[in-house]
């Protein structure tokens, strides 16, 4: 059996964690929330680092003691059964890569448009390729591209951002107002801040080529987040001292009006250079992460083999990559065709959102079920004050998605299109599971799951005692 290889540190994880939330539509929401908010933007943005944290405690548990590539699905199997653990992966990320994933594309053909006069469709079909490629190359190639990257792209925004701020720029400032809206439509602005981290989870796929995942996954993400709270709010702030708030609201590009305005001309380039940059990071993020998880859940019988596949020369999930790069291509031709700008862009965010949000709860249900039926299983890292942050979390993310957007109207558009997405991947887990015979709703059993990982993976150094001792197979005190 060919194994995925054991071969990245922190700096890999870290890049994988952040890689995804630096990207080109997190750049749109950044810039639009501080063109909406005005500085008070920050107040949002800090709650979301809050429930976003919380979260990550969460998965941090879970990548602990199921350190697969089939990641919320793997978590999911022995707590909620087969039937929820494809709708966690389909519903949260294939829908996500689909609704984003051909966006982020999408953002970086048009900058590179405005940059060069180069047609943005063919170069976003170009950067598929590359992206599609190199992730087929190897876990090693994805990670000496992905760390430069993501470090060079937090680099910029914290040094524009402080330059904005400190006044160490040519331009005039600008009398903006802290709040540039009312308290109700910042109250409500949270999937748009929520939206500046979310992703985070992106490193846990890769749990079966990290070293030490136990305790470098949770770490990378709970850092991460910190970071990219930092350097948006620096960027932000320096960007509302010196922009047109109206105009960043209103673009489709609002990053790169607010360095613009920072530094004139040459801040526009610099950031139209990094926003290509972020969605190249973002592809390459999906095309790391998406294809894992499609592995670990065929390789529990929950999708076709087919997907189980791996590169005997590369060892990569070559198979996933090519159904993940293709749900990118057809998002990529319908965005290039429709044309709809931000309300296009804003629109497929919240309806990926959702689905992402409820994925988020299901994990964080897995915790609370996990801990109650197996309270004896080694857990590496745990959740501090348990059961608090997943209690918290599990009700702001119900909150972000009862408030997705500040509309009602849109709020039943967004609502409708999620469900009608959850309900198809329903109806083929379903199918699936009926043809296969076998049952919907019946957790597996968690040393099965974890030896099911062992036996498909590399050894670890100085590898934790994962599988439970023969007393704690039976649960104890937990949900029958």
């Amino acid at each position: 059996m060919t194994k995925l290889k054991r071969s990245l540190g922190f700096g890999a994880a870290y890049a994988a964690s952040t890689g995804l939330v630096v990207s080109g539509t997190a750049m749109v929401s950044l810039g639009n929330g501080f063109g909406t908010g005005g500085l008070a933007f920050a107040i949002p943005a800090f709650i979301g680092l809050v429930i976003i944290v919380m979260v990550a405690i969460s998965y941090g548990e879970l990548a602990s003691m199921l350190p697969g590539g089939g990641m919320v699905g793997e978590y999911t199997l022995p707590a909620l059964g087969r039937l929820m653990a494809i709708i966690a992966v389909l519903g949260g990320y294939l829908v996500l890569v689909s609704a984003d994933g051909g966006t982020q594309l999408l953002v970086a053909g048009e900058s590179f448009q405005s940059l060069t006069g180069f047609p943005a469709a063919a170069f976003s079909f170009l950067l598929l390729a590359i992206l599609l490629v190199l992730n087929i190359s190897g876990v090693d190639i994805f990670a000496r591209v992905q760390i430069p990257i993501v470090f060079g792209m937090m680099a910029v925004l914290a040094i524009m951002g402080l330059a904005g701020v400190f006044g160490f720029t040519g331009q005039e400032r600008v009398d903006n107002p802290l709040l540039a809206t009312d308290w109700g439509t910042l109250a409500s602005m949270g999937a748009v801040a929520i939206w500046l981290y979310i992703g985070m989870e992106f490193v846990a796929p890769l749990a079966e080529e990290v070293k030490r995942p136990w305790k470098t996954i949770p770490m990378a993400m709970i850092l991460g987040v910190s970071t990219i709270f930092v350097v948006d709010v620096l960027f932000g702030w320096g960007a509302t001292r010196y922009a047109d708030l109206a105009e960043m609201a209103a673009s489709s590009i609002p990053h790169v009006v607010g360095a613009t305005a920072i530094f004139g001309a040459t801040g526009g380039l610099v950031m139209t250079g990094v926003t290509i940059l972020a969605s190249f990071s973002t592809g390459n993020s999906y095309l790391a992460a998406i294809p894992r998880m499609l592995y670990g859940l065929a390789n529990e019988g929950l999708l076709p083999r087919w997907f189980a596949r791996v590169s005997r020369r590369s060892r990569v999930p070559w198979a996933g990559m090519l159904v993940t790069a293709g749900c990118m291509a057809a998002v990529l031709l319908y965005s290039t065709f429709a044309q709809g700008g931000i309300d296009l862009i804003l629109n497929l965010i919240s309806v990926a959102c959702v689905t992402w949000l409820i994925s988020y709860i299901i994990a964080q249900i897995d915790v609370v079920v996990l801990r109650r039926r197996y309270p004896r299983a080694r857990r590496p890292f745990k959740t501090p004050l348990y059961p608090l942050p997943q209690i918290l979390g599990i009700a702001s993310c119900a909150y972000l998605i009862i408030f997705i957007v500040p509309d009602m109207e849109q709020r039943l558009i967004v609502w409708s299109s999620a469900g009608v997405i959850l309900g198809a991947i329903a109806l083929f887990a379903v199918i699936w599971l009926k043809r296969n015979r076998l049952p919907l709703f019946a957790p597996t059993d968690l040393v099965h799951t974890q030896n099911n990982i062992v036996v498909r993976s590399e050894s670890l150094e100085e590898e934790p005692e994962i599988a439970l001792d023969s007393a704690a197979r039976a649960p104890e005190g937990g949900l029958r």
